[in-house]
């Protein structure tokens, strides 16, 4: 019984310790890819000497099952969020989990890209498009929707990546469903689609022509520009799906100041750069779009549009949306 009170009174301690205190740490939780990472940190370094950074990159699925894991476990130790599952961000923004802080860019956002009470924004945007190998499909055969890939002769040819482990996926399957319903995966199950791994094993399988055409993030296909000219884009004439890299603060009994100093640099010339570097496109209308890619204005009036009754629907039902894919596509 002593050591247990023992053990009492030094948690107490330590819990009083960390309310209001100022950590030279700064842990972010990302689904970037390495090499945007790699990009970000000597910048955040230069920036901001006298902090710390550390990285845990992962999916997004992966980010929040280790985030709800430590939140069970007594709490976070991740101080931003960036990562493409919106809708796990309103949950946790519904439990009271983020931090709220509009950042010095929250004005320039567009409205459909951020939080209203500020618990999230988006920090930069990827875009989901069409994508053929040449050397399979011509030109004049090439798809043009995302609608049309339900048709019989596209049959052993198209591929996805998998809404149970990739958000920008989950993302995308969510959409279509919500525009052409679970006929349309049905019929992407007749046609004996592949929906496995992330962008990546999606690009992998049309170099290869095991499925030549598929859904996949513009900013993969822009990374093989002069390296594989047979990788064509199509922009979908049903719209592009717009997709949200998510950044948000955790709440914390501890000082939020570093975090919200270190969001504020993700939303600065310097910081939206290093996304477009990445390939992917600035909420931002005055930074320009990624190398190889048209202005966003361009294709952003013709894109699957975010509505807050879609965010609320999908959010509420994203275990029920994932078991009937799941139900369609593999079982």
């Amino acid at each position: 019984m002593k050591n247990i009170l023992v053990l009492v009174s030094m948690l107490l301690f330590f819990g009083c310790q960390k309310e209001g205190e100022v950590s030279n740490e700064v842990w972010i939780y990302t689904s970037m890819y390495k090499d945007t990472i790699n990009d970000l940190t000597p910048r955040l370094k230069k920036q901001f000497p006298n902090l710390k950074f550390n990285f845990y990159q992962a999916g997004s699925e992966d980010i929040a099952a280790k985030v709800n894991a430590e939140i069970l476990a007594g709490g976070t130790k991740a101080d931003l969020l960036i990562s493409s599952d919106r809708f796990w961000y309103e949950e946790m923004a519904n439990q009271n989990r983020l931090h709220s802080y509009k950042n010095t860019e929250w004005q320039s956002i567009p409205e459909t890209l951020k939080h209203d009470k500020g618990y999230y924004s988006t920090v930069s945007i990827p875009v989901m498009v069409l994508a053929y190998n040449s050397d399979a499909i011509k030109e004049n055969e090439a798809p043009k929707s995302f609608k049309e890939m339900s048709d019989p002769k596209w049959k052993k040819k198209f591929t996805t990546g998998s809404p149970l482990s990739s958000g920008t996926n989950f993302t995308t399957m969510a959409m279509l469903q919500s525009h052409y319903g679970w006929q349309y995966f049905q019929s992407l199950r007749r046609n004996e689609t592949i929906a496995d791994g992330g962008n990546s094993a999606v690009i992998r399988r049309i170099q290869s022509k095991e499925r030549p055409v598929g859904w996949v993030l513009l900013e993969n296909l822009l990374r093989f520009q002069g390296k594989d000219d047979r990788l064509k884009i199509v922009f979908p004439e049903d719209g592009v799906v717009v997709h949200s890299n998510v950044m948000a603060i955790t709440k914390k009994e501890s000082d939020r100041s570093n975090a919200q100093k270190v969001a504020d640099w993700f939303y600065s010339k310097e910081g939206q750069e290093a996304m477009t570097r990445s390939f992917m496109y600035s909420p931002l209308a005055k930074i320009a779009p990624p190398k190889g890619a048209p202005a966003l204005s361009k294709f952003l009036a013709n894109s699957f549009p975010w509505s807050r009754e879609f965010i609320d629907k999908v959010t509420q039902a994203r275990e029920e949306i994932k078991n009937k894919y799941t139900e369609i596509m593999f079982q």
